[in-house]
């Protein structure tokens, strides 16, 4: 799991219009591996170290966006989106750490109803470390396991990019979903829309 955007109230100027919760689904733990493998590779001519190369999609040129993405294509997951519609949050959670663990919990809950994740199944889940903080990090496992306990068997890691790569390959597919809704910008989208299984918009209900 990853985000893009932010959660700020929309100002027109410095902050998104959107934001997003974003989860790449998969059995297949190779996935990521062979992606930024292949990625890194045609970098080795850059200025960039290989061996310690993180992938960062904002930060990364447009063709070495596309490169990562379409090395992914025809893989076996799928991409699942809740998004946040910020010009119309009027009676949505003001408390950002709520709000946010609540979009994770709603997107989970979505995928299994789905059939996309399946009741009582054993997950693992990796999420985005952001927080330094130990007790909002904990908040969010906590109410992700709460909500779900009577639901889903999941174990929850929270990883920098640096220590797992699943994290940087799902960052560039938030970042092309991104893309999409806030700037009408479809290029990054394109390659990975066939997996794209679920995009919904989120609703305090």
């Amino acid at each position: 799991m990853d985000e893009s955007g932010d959660l700020w109230k929309y100002n027109n100027q410095r902050n998104s219009k959107y934001f997003f919760i974003v989860f790449l689904i998969t059995k297949d733990p190779r996935i990521a591996e062979q992606a930024l493998k292949k990625v890194s590779k045609r970098m080795k001519n850059q200025k960039i170290v290989n061996k310690w190369w993180v992938f960062h999609a904002n930060n990364e040129m447009q063709k070495t966006r596309e490169k990562l993405l379409d090395y992914t294509v025809w893989k076996d997951f799928i991409i699942a989106c809740c998004f946040v519609d910020k010009r119309d949050m009027y009676g949505i959670s003001k408390d950002q750490h709520l709000l946010y663990n609540n979009i994770v919990v709603k997107l989970l809950k979505y995928c299994i109803d789905r059939n996309i994740i399946l009741k009582w199944e054993f997950i693992k889940f990796y999420a985005a470390r952001k927080e330094t903080n130990k007790y909002l990090n904990k908040q969010f496992e906590t109410q992700i396991k709460d909500a779900l306990a009577w639901i889903l068997d999941i174990d929850i890691f929270l990883r920098y990019p640096h220590q797992e790569k699943w994290l940087q390959l799902v960052d560039s597919f938030a970042y092309a979903i991104f893309r999409k809704h806030e700037y009408d910008d479809y290029g990054l989208y394109n390659i990975i829309s066939d997996n794209i299984s679920l995009e919904i918009q989120y609703s305090k209900n």
